[in-house]
């Protein structure tokens, strides 16, 4: 559905992040235009959007078509940008929780966050976490996600199960104790290599 000048920008970084996953092209164009849409990005985002995927599936527990699946039912009503979803689902992966499933959790968990139950609004002021700044911006997922780290670090583990299922519910509590059961280590590591991303695609792709 792109006209001229977006295929310009976009169908090279496709034909690269293809190349480099080995997926289908035009499962791979799907991905990439449905996900940028949906994360009210551009044509000319193309070949940053593509650096993030290939960089998050390189450095982590999953590949494109499966980060493409999360976005299928996290992108809508994320309201966050790309690298911070892509850390959030690389955590995800390598705790085994991917495609629909990765996507289902994180859907559940930003929805309850967003438009807190009186159970979920208790669990957050006994944690001492909020969904927004002391000026009541939204607070990026990346430092919500750190903060949610922290919070559960002193937690049993026992405390940790309840106050995910209360957070996020049944369908998203493992995809919350993923991110935040994940060691410093690897939540540094994936958000550096995100944060570091660009040229990935066309590297990887050169290397195949």
């Amino acid at each position: 559905g792109w006209k001229t000048d977006n295929m310009l920008d976009g169908l090279a970084p496709i034909m690269d992040l293809a190349a480099a996953s080995g997926e289908n092209l035009a499962d791979v164009s799907d991905i990439v235009t449905d996900a940028l849409t949906a994360f009210g990005l551009k044509a000319s985002d193309a070949s940053h959007f593509s650096d993030v995927l290939a960089q998050a599936s390189s450095n982590s527990n999953t590949n494109v078509g499966l980060m493409g699946e999360t976005f299928k039912y996290v992108a809508p009503v994320a309201g966050y940008n790309i690298e911070d979803a892509a850390i959030a689902i690389g955590l995800m992966a390598n705790a085994g929780i991917k495609g629909s499933q990765s996507g289902t959790a994180l859907r559940a968990l930003l929805t309850r966050l967003s438009k807190p139950t009186k159970e979920v609004k208790t669990a957050m002021k006994e944690l001492g976490l909020s969904m927004t700044t002391s000026t009541g911006e939204m607070k990026p997922l990346r430092q919500l996600m750190t903060e949610m780290r922290g919070k559960f670090s002193g937690l049993t583990e026992q405390e940790k199960a309840l106050y995910a299922a209360t957070l996020a519910g049944q369908e998203g509590m493992s995809g919350l104790l993923a991110i935040v059961s994940a060691s410093d280590k690897d939540f540094n590591k994936l958000a550096a290599s995100i944060d570091n991303c660009e040229g990935a695609t066309g590297r990887m792709a050169a290397t195949v």
